[in-house]
């Protein structure tokens, strides 16, 4: 369900308010338990369409068509559905102390991240590293907060001189992977493995192009179907939910190995402007 905020949330915060997409997005947003119920025609009336444009803001949501996008309102419904993507902590503990939230919640991220000195293969990691600086075709893909590392990791290699592409629209997502080539990266992050459902298509034409593929995850275990070249293993299957925080540190940590092998130094610079 947390797939459907997200992908409406970037379209409001990037689509221009004359857009008739605009209107649906934000009618949906404002509807949540209404849409649940409501047929196409109910829908394109209230935001003055038809519903062949109701079906295809569907599709550039990611999802096949209304009835699959309705779908999902469904378990919007239940207030364990609603918060089962928040953090392992009790609602009652957080209502009643504070406090003990915090330093349980703390404690959780401490020992996650803790372990990434043990989990992380440095090999794999400058194979990667190895991968972006020799391609002029990387892309990153992935879904929420993902999707945000890898933007954090695009603005940083960007400030090394490399240009890469993270697209946060999963439409443009797609279309990127369209366009991928043998000679292209492809970068696929999901911390618990969620992106091998809603980005199935994506990953076909990752396949497809041939591409040399490298996942970031959470979740050694999981299967996206597909050939991989690097593997990076950010932590085990155990408190997935603070996998985010070993998944921005392994980021940082990757870009600071990235500047000390390829970017020059003060002093290489300096001969090359005289």
């Amino acid at each position: 369900m947390k797939n459907l905020f997200y992908r409406l949330i970037i379209f409001l915060d990037t689509a221009q308010e004359n857009d008739t997409y605009y209107n649906i997005a934000l009618f949906m947003a404002n509807n949540f338990y209404r849409i649940a119920t409501m047929r196409i025609s109910e829908l394109a009336s209230e935001c003055f369409v038809s519903p062949a444009t109701i079906s295809r803001f569907c599709r550039a949501l990611g999802y096949e068509n209304y009835a699959h996008l309705k779908q999902e309102c469904y378990t919007f419904h239940s207030n364990d559905k609603r918060f089962n993507n928040l953090i392992n902590i009790s609602l009652e503990t957080m209502r009643d102390n504070p406090q003990e939230a915090t330093d349980e919640y703390v404690q959780q991220v401490i020992n996650y991240v803790s372990d990434l000195p043990r989990v992380l293969d440095w090999k794999e990691i400058d194979a990667t590293l190895e991968l972006i600086h020799q391609s002029h075709s990387v892309a990153f893909f992935g879904t929420q907060f993902s999707q945000s590392a890898a933007l954090h990791f695009q603005t940083d290699l960007l400030m090394l001189e490399k240009f890469t592409m993270a697209y946060m629209d999963i439409s443009r997502q797609l279309e990127c992977a369209k366009s991928l080539t043998k000679e292209s990266v492809a970068i696929l992050i999901t911390v618990n493995g969620y992106f091998t459902g809603s980005g199935h298509k994506i990953l076909q034409y990752i396949k497809k192009s041939g591409c040399k593929v490298v996942l970031m995850t959470c979740n050694p275990d999981l299967d996206i179907e597909i050939p991989i070249h690097h593997h990076i293993i950010m932590g085990d299957k155990v408190n997935r939910k603070t996998g985010k925080h070993s998944l921005l540190t392994t980021i940082e940590l990757m870009s600071l190995r990235y500047y000390s092998l390829y970017c020059p130094s003060l002093q290489e610079l300096k001969v090359h402007i005289l």
